[in-house]
C-alpha cells in the first residue's frame, strides 16, 4: 500500500511584505579577456544570490511503498523580485569578474514567475521599441536605441532554460504616442500585438517606449570658453555631465493583445563624450563610458524581471486544426509538452463595449485535451466529446496554469 506525504513550507529568511535591501556577490569566468560579458555574467549571478535572500518557497515529496521511501523531490523557488539595485564594487581575480550589487527586493509571493512551475516554456517576440523623443539622442547619435536595445534584451534572454525568445524587431508595433499604454490600469489592448504573435508564433509580445535620453543640464552641452569650463567644471562637477535614461516596457497577451504586464526604469550616467563624436547606442564605445555602464546594469534588471513577469502568465497555445475528436495544436516538445499531459480548453469570445471598442474574453469550456503524439513544433490530442459540441474551432486556445 502507497502512503504519500507532501511537504509545502514557506521559510521567510526575510521580511515578507515590507521592500529590503540586500547585498549580495555575483562571480563569472573571464572568458577570452572579455570584460563586458563577464560583467554582466557577474552582475546576473548576484541577482540570483541576492533573489533567495528573500522570501523563499520550499516543496518536498515524498513517496513510500512498504516502509521504503522510492520517490524523495524538493524543490525550491523564490518569491521575490528586484525592484532597484545598485553596483557598489567590481574587482577582478585570478581570472575571475566579482560583482557586488544592492538590489531592493520586494515580496511577490502571490506568483512563484521564475519556477514556471508546469515546465512548459512561454515564448515571447521582442519587437523594435518606439523612440518618443528622437531629438533627446541627438548626442551621441543614439537613434537606433529603439532596434538595438531590443535586441540586446534578445540576446541576452537566449539562455534561460524555461523561455523562447523570438526576434520580432523588424516589427514596430507602436507608430504614435497615441497607441502607446499610458499606465498600467490602462487596459492598452494591442491589435499589433496579435497579428505580431501570430506570425512569429509567439503567447506574448515585448514592446518598449524609450522615453527621454535628455542631458540634465543640455545648456553646458555647447562650445565653452576654457574660463567656463573651469568654473562650471568646479560648480557641477559630475553632474554637468549627467544624463538621463527612461524606458518603460510592456508586456502583451499574443491572443487578445490585452496589457498583461508594463513596468518603467529609468537611470542617470554621465556622458563625458565629445558633443560631436557619433558613439552610437549599444557600440563598444559606449559600453566603456560611464552612462553606458549604467544603462547595461538596468538592462540586467529589465530581463531579470522579465523572466519573472513572463513566468507569472499562464502557458498558451493556439488550435490550429480540429478532426472530429482530435485537435491540433501550434506547441510541441520544444515547449515541454510531452505525450499524456493534459490542457483545458477554452473558446475565444469577442464582444464589443458601447463605445464599440473590442474585448476578447476566454471561456472555458470544461473540456480537457489529452496529448497523445508530441512532434517539436506541434501536438495533437484527443478529447472526449465532438468539438463542435462547444464550438470549439481552429483559433480557439488551450491552456496550462
Amino acid at each position: 500500500m502507497y502512503k504519500s506525504l507532501i511537504l509545502s513550507l514557506m521559510l521567510l529568511l526575510a521580511l515578507p511584505v515590507q521592500a529590503q535591501w540586500i547585498e549580495a556577490t555575483g562571480s563569472s569566468v573571464i572568458q577570452h579577456q572579455d570584460l563586458v560579458n563577464a560583467r554582466r555574467a557577474a552582475i546576473r549571478d548576484a541577482l540570483r544570490q541576492a533573489s533567495f535572500q528573500g522570501a523563499l518557497h520550499v516543496q518536498g515529496y515524498q513517496a513510500m511503498n512498504q516502509g521504503q521511501i522510492h520517490t524523495d523531490q524538493l524543490s525550491i523557488a523564490t518569491q521575490s523580485s528586484i525592484s532597484e539595485m545598485q553596483v557598489l564594487d567590481e574587482k577582478i581575480e585570478r581570472g575571475m569578474m566579482f560583482v557586488t550589487v544592492k538590489a531592493r527586493l520586494e515580496d511577490s509571493g502571490r506568483c512563484q514567475g521564475g519556477n514556471y512551475a508546469n515546465g512548459y516554456k512561454r515564448s515571447l517576440a521582442i519587437s523594435n521599441f518606439y523612440l518618443e523623443k528622437p531629438r533627446s539622442a541627438n548626442m551621441g547619435a543614439l537613434h537606433d536605441v529603439n532596434e538595438r536595445l531590443p535586441r540586446e534584451i534578445l540576446q541576452r534572454m537566449q539562455g534561460y532554460d524555461r523561455l523562447r525568445v523570438l526576434d520580432a524587431v523588424r516589427y514596430q508595433l507602436y507608430t504614435d504616442t497615441a497607441s502607446i499604454p499610458t499606465s498600467v490600469s490602462d487596459r492598452g489592448t494591442l491589435t499589433t500585438a496579435v497579428d505580431t504573435a501570430t506570425r512569429i508564433g509567439s503567447q506574448y509580445v515585448l514592446t518598449g517606449v524609450v522615453r527621454n535620453l535628455d542631458l540634465l543640464n543640455p545648456e553646458l552641452a555647447g562650445e565653452r570658453t576654457v574660463m567656463q569650463n573651469l568654473y562650471e567644471r568646479n560648480r557641477y562637477r559630475g553632474e554637468r555631465f549627467a544624463r538621463e535614461f527612461k524606458v518603460d516596457l510592456f508586456i502583451h497577451d499574443g491572443f487578445s493583445g490585452e496589457l498583461v504586464s508594463s513596468r518603467s526604469y529609468s537611470v542617470t550616467g554621465n556622458w563625458t563624450e565629445n558633443r560631436t563624436e557619433k558613439v552610437g547606442f549599444a557600440s563598444p564605445r559606449f559600453w566603456e563610458i560611464d552612462y553606458g555602464r549604467k544603462i547595461d546594469v538596468l538592462i540586467e534588471q529589465m530581463i531579470s524581471d522579465l523572466h519573472v513577469q513572463v513566468g507569472c502568465q499562464p502557458f498558451m497555445a493556439r488550435i490550429t486544426r480540429t478532426d472530429n475528436r482530435d485537435l491540433y495544436i501550434d506547441a510541441g516538445s520544444e515547449a515541454g509538452l510531452q505525450p499524456g499531459d493534459t490542457l483545458s480548453v477554452y473558446r475565444l469570445n469577442t464582444f464589443f463595449d458601447h463605445t464599440q471598442r473590442a474585448y476578447t474574453e476566454l471561456v472555458p469550456v470544461d473540456l480537457t485535451l489529452s496529448l497523445q503524439r508530441v512532434q517539436p513544433g506541434f501536438a495533437r490530442g484527443n478529447l472526449v466529446t465532438l468539438p463542435e459540441m462547444v464550438n470549439i474551432q481552429q483559433g480557439d486556445l488551450v491552456i496550462a496554469w
